[in-house]
């Protein structure tokens, strides 16, 4: 925990040194379970993971400062606000090919079968203020296994993954070459399928952790003109309630999260239509801040994700890549191609 800390704090503190503008700095008055199935229900324990709807400003209280435009990450969330009394969407289906399991010694392992999981969160995000924003993450989860069990049994099982609520504020609002931060709060409600679990399905069905969530952190931003270069940067830790998976308590170990996105426009412009976008996401388990010792075995995740954006109308925007799993520990690994859409109202 200690170590923990002190990675926020001096991370934290770097970004300050970056030099924004604070939001008390606008003060002029005119302006305005189980290791080898379990990849569905990983990733619905975890904190909501949010990409803009496909915005090419910093919207400062004063004027807005043009960026070259892009999606926005897929998986990384962005520190950009949604402006203010306006409404976006994003549909991000994804299929997870579960390619085996890391083990506790971070080796790659069978899965005892073929598994295969097809996602659909569906996001919506509104402008409550200049500064502050709030979404709603549905997903939709569909599992499937084959060649699983002593008889190679094969079963399918779909139901809604565990729903999440973000509310998000910017502390710091960048010029274009400063850093903007934006604070990041959000909710996991336990909506997925966790009791009871039915051998028949070869543990597929279990489609949500059983526990509230509770994540806490930071999202950065920042744009460097010279490449043109649109950094993100999301460091959060979540903190688990006690739950209920299969009729059996269960405490989770917190977690740790950092995603880092690096997007390159083909063109600098705000009439842009192309960008690169390249992601690293991790999940890191870590010791229980609260309540009872953890009596789940602690995983780790990194993930890689190239992208591909494609920006062919103002209101409207994709990106498609391939996740892959890079190292991990007791946790399913997976080759998981992705497309991500985004709409604004």
């Amino acid at each position: 925990m200690t170590v923990i800390k002190g990675l926020i704090f001096g991370f934290l503190w770097l970004v300050l040194l970056c030099g924004a503008n604070p939001v008390w700095a606008d003060e002029d008055p005119s302006g305005t379970s189980t290791d080898s199935v379990g990849i569905a229900e990983k990733e619905s324990k975890g904190p909501s993971k949010r990409g803009p709807a496909g915005r090419s400003q910093i919207h400062h209280p004063d004027h807005p400062v043009q960026l070259p435009n892009t999606t926005g990450p897929i998986f990384t969330d962005s520190a950009i606000i949604q402006p203010l009394k306006t409404w976006s969407a994003e549909i991000n289906p994804t299929i997870n090919f579960i390619g085996g399991v890391f083990n506790s010694n971070w080796q790659r392992r069978s899965a005892g079968g073929d598994y295969k999981s097809f996602q659909v969160p569906a996001q919506l995000n509104y402008g409550l203020t200049p500064r502050m924003d709030i979404s709603l993450t549905v997903p939709f989860i569909q599992n499937w296994a084959s060649n699983g069990g002593q008889l190679s049994q094969a079963a399918n099982f779909g139901s809604l993954g565990d729903t999440s609520l973000v509310l998000r504020y910017m502390f710091l609002n960048g010029s274009p070459t400063a850093t903007t931060v934006t604070g990041y709060v959000s909710v996991l409600f336990p909506t997925g399928h966790a009791s009871p679990l039915e051998p028949k399905f070869l543990g597929i069905d279990q489609t949500g952790g059983g526990a509230f969530g509770f994540t806490w952190g930071v999202d950065v931003f920042k744009y460097v003109p010279q490449g043109p270069i649109l950094l993100y940067a999301n460091i959060w830790y979540t903190n688990f309630a006690d739950g209920w998976v299969n009729g059996a308590r269960v405490y989770y170990p917190d977690q740790f999260t950092v995603n880092l996105a690096m997007e390159v426009p083909f063109k600098n412009s705000p009439s842009n239509r192309w960008a690169f976008l390249l992601e690293v996401t991790s999940n890191w388990d870590a010791g229980r801040m609260f309540g009872p010792k953890a009596n789940q075995a602690p995983t780790a995740i990194v993930n890689v994700l190239p992208a591909l954006e494609f920006l062919p109308f103002s209101w409207f925007t994709l990106a498609a890549g391939v996740q892959v799993s890079l190292i991990g520990k007791k946790t399913p690994y997976a080759y998981t191609p992705t497309l991500a859409l985004f709409i604004s109202f």
